[in-house]
């Protein structure tokens, strides 16, 4: 076999084989696409060498990561020779092989365990620079949030042209946020209200899978605490998944207590979603005062990992808060030690020119209502206190109805506004705004001596009405 073909060949078997996807030629050097944010670092694995039976040798740096993948622990210069042999069959099975090689097999899984092994001769690559020394070099790409796969690209003798590679990588973060019906929590600031729906979305990116794999999964993994998924009728979560901003397709995630599992291996057949941006959506509804919400996305199904990255997502809610307080005389002094027990009050909240008003359980937000009479009565414990958590961010009045005794209602509501500008991190309280009730007893007196003479007074008239009336009856009858 004449050297060009076998130089073609060694090329062919470690572009095929890695998925580099030779396209097109151009003035150039090596142009590595879909690799735009990445650091590229070069290394030259096989030279020319006439003097070898293939017309080919390891450089020191390829050497070693070969031996290595072949478990060949010490130089031997046959063993490259029959290396280099079978990775020229690997990719021609009909070549010639001058007869004193005893070709090794070579398999994909050889040859990427070979090229990641590649550490040594590596310096900083510019997409495009004009390489003139011939042979086969390993590419590393680096970029936060992605692993690449290893790179083989072929410079020809006296070579003028751009080999284009199609750089493969995988995901190793994810990108989760959330929304409500309202806004865009994860540009706000993370806060939400029980009983609201929320829709979680998750962006990360296709993986690309090596030949070498073997039966490969791609699944997401999610767990959620203070909030229930959304299913449908068969107790299934609708997720909604796209694909590089395409239509969305839907897909049924089993759910299992506060967990499910989204398999979505078919994406990787043949690669074809590999690179593309993947972006899943799916409903939740806020049970708690702070909602947890982290999603693996692995390549095992049993054990669910997050070999392509993971992310965590947490939301909270506001608390809002009344002490109630009894007057001095001038019904203004707040005594720490006069907090009145058993007021009774409501929480309202104006939103789209309606009043709604809370209903609650235990203290926490369980929806709205705009009927006053449904409204959840809070009373006031031994310190004076309420509470009402699971709120959003807003303003909110307490409203009270029922006085303790030997007080006035206090007709005026406390307003308490609940603001965040920067992300919560923490469920957030907002300070106490306090009450005062008027002693009945200290309101001004309405009677007195002198209301009990003309109360008398009053009552004398009346019987000498009566008698006058019934005196002049019985002279009638006469």
């Amino acid at each position: 076999m004449s050297k060009i073909k076998k130089v073609l060949a060694v090329f062919l078997t470690l572009a095929m084989v890695l998925g580099m996807g030779m396209t097109t030629f151009a003035a150039g050097g090596i142009e590595i696409n879909n690799a735009e944010n990445a650091t590229l670092e070069i290394s030259q694995v096989i030279e020319a060498n006439n003097s070898k039976v293939t017309g080919w040798a390891f450089t020191e740096n390829g050497a070693a990561a070969y031996r290595e993948a072949y478990k060949f622990n010490k130089s031997d210069d046959t063993h490259d020779q029959e290396i280099i042999a079978g990775l020229i069959l690997y990719a021609d099975k009909n070549a010639v092989i001058d007869k004193s090689v005893t070709p090794l097999p070579a398999s994909a899984a050889l040859i990427e365990a070979a090229l990641s092994k590649v550490t040594q001769g590596f310096t900083s690559y510019k997409n495009k620079t004009p390489i003139t020394i011939p042979g086969v070099y390993a590419i590393k790409a680096k970029e936060d949030g992605y692993a690449y796969s290893p790179m083989a690209a072929y410079i020809a003798f006296g070579a003028e042209t751009t080999t284009k590679l199609n750089a493969k990588k995988a995901p190793t973060t994810v990108d989760k946020y959330a929304k409500d019906e309202n806004e865009d929590i994860e540009d706000a600031n993370k806060v939400t209200e029980i009983g609201r729906t929320v829709t979680y979305k998750v962006k990360s990116t296709v993986p690309f899978i090596p030949e070498s794999a073997v039966n490969p999964y791609y699944v997401f993994s999610d767990t959620l605490t203070g909030a229930t998924y959304n299913v449908n009728a068969d107790g299934k979560l609708p997720v909604q998944v796209s694909i590089a901003s395409g239509t969305a397709t839907t897909y049924y995630a089993s759910v299992e207590g506060n967990s499910f599992i989204l398999d979505l291996s078919t994406l990787l057949t043949d690669n074809e979603n590999a690179n593309y941006t993947i972006e899943l959506s799916y409903d939740v509804t806020v049970t708690d005062v702070q909602v947890g919400n982290e999603i693996k996305v692995g390549d095992s199904l049993n054990d669910p990992n997050n070999k392509y990255g993971d992310d965590k997502e947490n939301l909270y809610t506001a608390t809002i808060q009344l002490v109630k307080y009894a007057s001095d005389n001038n019904n203004e002094y707040l005594n720490d030690n006069e907090k009145l027990e058993g007021a009774k009050f409501i929480v309202s909240k104006e939103e789209n020119s309606k009043t709604y008003y809370a209903v609650a359980e235990s203290g926490k937000l369980t929806g709205w209502t705009e009927t006053e009479k449904d409204a959840t009565r809070f009373t006031t414990d031994k310190n004076g206190e309420i509470s009402l958590q699971g709120l959003n961010v807003g303003t909110y009045s307490f409203i009270e109805k029922e006085a303790p005794k030997g007080y006035s209602v206090n007709s005026e509501p406390a307003v308490v506004t609940v603001t965040k500008t920067d992300k919560a991190t923490a469920v957030i309280v907002a300070d106490a705004v306090p009450m005062i009730d008027t002693k009945l007893s200290s309101l001004p007196s309405t009677g007195g001596i002198g209301t009990t003479i003309f109360t008398i007074g009053g009552c004398l008239i009346m019987i000498v009405a009566a008698a006058l009336f019934f005196a002049s009856r019985r002279k009638e009858h006469k």
